[in-house]
């Protein structure tokens, strides 16, 4: 017996040395080989039904953990917080005797034209002609478009709810007879069929390709989120028809600004070689009525229609701004005095 367990080991260590055994096989499997722990009738663990299938699941879940860390780890840019810190986007947590500010930044209110729906069209025959100029708003399903166009424009008129979806056409509206804006059908997730959400694609792809009108396209993205698997197939398609694009990041009052400072860069790192992207990140959020004013101010001069309503607005920017600073440089001294005392 003694002899035959010997012989087995001199196997076993030869069988190494010649790399005909993993050097990290269990010493009772390379002995006696692999036993069944299971029944005939049983079923294995999805996640090991065969070594390629659970070398996936591990690589996958690996990526998605360094993609968390690489996120934690990214800097934000000091300049992206004092602007969000001066138009008061995205959350901030005060501590319980912190000093908060008794000031803010007064904007200088830029008012677009009121809109009005002008037409609908399901089928590329069903395009209005071409007259105005045109700004196309398109996202994933409810990332906000129709919500965003009527804060735009203090209106009620795009149609908006919670269901995914909802917007399943190109709705046109004239804003003031000197403009157009396009509210596609938002790509992605949503509560119709699969035949009807790639007709939807189809239409939109329709539209960009062939619209001589359109000037430009704000590319909706969640700031919780950023940039998901199909906005970059989007983006690509963008890119393939010579589509000039922005980027807008919407529902910034539900993330924190620390973490919105790191999305504005990551986005802007990511989008960097498009050819058709233009290199300016706008953050807004809806319901808090905030970061609007930049996004009105684009849409216009896209239209080339900065000298009919943006006229003294860059006068009243510097007022605003200037008192801003000042009030800003005494909240700061009155807080280094505070805390050499302390």
């Amino acid at each position: 017996m003694r002899t035959g367990v010997h012989s087995r080991v001199v196997q076993i260590a030869s069988a190494l040395m010649q790399r005909q055994i993993a050097p990290h096989t269990p010493l009772h499997v390379a002995c006696f080989g692999q036993t069944r722990l299971y029944s005939k009738t049983s079923r294995r663990p999805s996640a090991f039904e065969t070594t390629v299938q659970a070398l996936q699941d591990t690589s996958r879940n690996s990526e998605q953990t360094s993609n968390r860390q690489l996120f934690a780890q990214l800097q934000p840019d000091r300049r992206t917080l004092e602007k969000l810190d001066m138009l008061q986007i995205g959350t901030v947590k005060h501590g319980r005797f912190e000093r908060k500010k008794w000031f803010q930044y007064n904007e200088p209110h830029v008012k677009l034209p009121h809109i009005a729906f002008f037409a609908g069209a399901q089928t590329p025959a069903s395009f209005p002609a071409e007259s105005l100029p045109e700004v196309g708003v398109v996202g994933r399903s409810n990332v906000g478009k129709s919500t965003l166009i009527n804060q735009l424009c203090g209106s009620l008129t795009a149609r908006v709810s919670d269901k995914p979806g909802l917007t399943q056409q190109i709705n046109f509206y004239t804003a003031g007879r000197d403009l157009h804006l396009v509210d596609m059908p938002g790509y992605g997730f949503a509560f119709a069929k699969e035949e009807a959400a790639k007709s939807w694609l189809d239409l939109i792809e329709t539209y960009v390709r062939k619209r001589k009108t359109l000037r430009r396209v704000m590319l909706l993205l969640d700031a919780r989120h950023g940039i998901k698997a199909n906005d970059r197939e989007f983006m690509e398609l963008l890119d393939r028809s010579n589509t000039q694009f922005q980027i807008v990041l919407t529902k910034c009052d539900l993330v924190h600004r620390i973490d919105l400072a790191k999305r504005h860069k990551l986005v802007s790192m990511q989008t960097e070689k498009s050819r058709n992207c233009i290199p300016r990140v706008l953050m807004v959020s809806a319901r808090e009525r905030s970061g609007l004013n930049e996004l009105r101010k684009d849409i216009l001069h896209t239209c080339t229609l900065g000298q009919k309503y943006l006229a003294n607005h860059k006068k009243l920017e510097t007022i605003a701004l200037a008192e801003y600073l000042e009030q800003l440089k005494i909240y700061q001294d009155t807080a280094r005095a505070k805390k050499r005392r302390q």
